[in-house]
């Protein structure tokens, strides 16, 4: 799509917004990225308002205030009476008015964030929630916010604002060779921890107890899976020696375990400098918060990590979906322990995305 078309396309999604609060409220714009949904909340706060009204500007991650204020000084749109918040600070707003309440990544929101919203949006004449990936769950919880706009990922690929994209998700067997002793001094192997960590967490089930401390035992040893990183590993070697790869862990230490690691814990950025000049080929990063730079004339991203959340792990993909790739299909890769309850994980959060661009091996 060029920019031309992407802007009558904004245009009607700010009309349809205008018309939307003529009758309602609270409502929703889910739209894929690159859409430009800063821009086009800009746009209905200057055809609902002046620039002297108060706008509450929320969001779940420090990295997306840089961007509103680039946005709104790039648009001309200068208001002194903004008020920027993380979704960790709602409660400070709690019993504030505004009107114009704009909850950015709401299907972020925890359990106790989301309550906070909710009151603050019921003090507010207008509240415009905006995401790119929303969930049946999410709508659930969200019960008097109606859509307002909707505009897919697939729409995107077809008007050439995002990449296609391939994703395959690899099955890999837990290891069973390598054995370390439990507390007890018994060797165990990473098969054998996560079975019994499996078996105690459904005795606890059917007795009533709470199992949620060995839930995230499993998934801390899901993380670190010596399978896992062995099979990434020759997946690399056997198959994308000479391609341009990021690979997504989760965790630092797991990076670490490849080549030309970079995350918060590092002593520099000089792997990381070095992959965005193409003087390396292979990048691992611990998570992917770093996903919001244009890392150029990639082949393939690896994710070692993921969630139950269809959304967050929408989120995920589709900003790798928007990553900058030679053959301009996003070519992802997910790697996933060929377990019942990883199969059940993986299949959730893959839900939203289109089934028919999905394999697994």
């Amino acid at each position: 799509m060029v920019n031309t078309n992407q802007n009558k396309l904004q245009d009607e999604i700010v009309q349809k917004s205008l018309d939307f609060f003529k009758y309602n409220d609270k409502g929703w714009i889910d739209g894929a990225m690159r859409l430009g949904k800063m821009k086009i909340t800009i746009n209905i706060l200057k055809n609902l308002f002046d620039f002297h009204n108060s706008v509450l500007i929320a969001y779940p991650d420090n990295k997306l205030l840089d961007g509103w204020k680039s946005e709104f000084n790039k648009w001309n749109y200068e208001n002194p009476n903004i008020v920027y918040v993380n979704f960790s600070s709602l409660h400070k707003y709690k019993d504030t008015q505004f009107l114009f309440f704009c909850i950015d990544e709401f299907h972020s929101c925890s359990e106790r964030e989301r309550i906070m919203a909710q009151m603050i949006a019921k003090n507010c004449k207008y509240t415009l929630c905006l995401s790119g990936t929303i969930s049946k769950e999410t709508k659930q919880k969200w019960p008097s916010f109606k859509e307002i706009y909707k505009y897919t990922t697939l729409e995107g690929i077809k008007d050439q604002i995002l990449a296609d994209y391939q994703i395959t998700v690899h099955l890999v067997d837990l290891d069973n060779t390598i054995k370390t002793p439990n507390k007890k001094g018994k060797m165990k192997s990473e098969a054998d921890r996560y079975r019994d960590y499996t078996y105690v967490m459904k005795q606890f089930k059917e007795n009533g107890k709470d199992y949620m401390h060995l839930a995230l035992a499993r998934n801390r040893l899901s993380l670190n899976s010596i399978a896992k990183v062995q099979y990434t590993k020759e997946l690399l070697h056997n198959n994308m020696q000479d391609k341009r790869v990021v690979i997504f862990s989760g965790l630092s230490e797991v990076a670490d375990q490849f080549p030309n690691s970079y995350h918060s814990k590092s002593p520099d950025n000089s792997n990381y400098t070095m992959f965005l000049n193409k003087d390396i080929n292979w990048l691992s990063l611990a998570s992917m918060g770093k996903v919001g730079v244009s890392y150029p004339s990639l082949d393939s991203v690896i994710l070692l990590n993921f969630t139950y959340n269809a959304s967050e792990t929408s989120q995920i993909l589709n900003r790798a979906i928007q990553l900058d790739y030679n053959c301009k299909v996003a070519d992802l890769h997910v790697i996933c322990l060929n377990e019942p309850p990883e199969l059940k994980k993986i299949k959730e959060s893959l839900s939203m995305l289109d089934k028919n661009r999905i394999k697994y091996v």
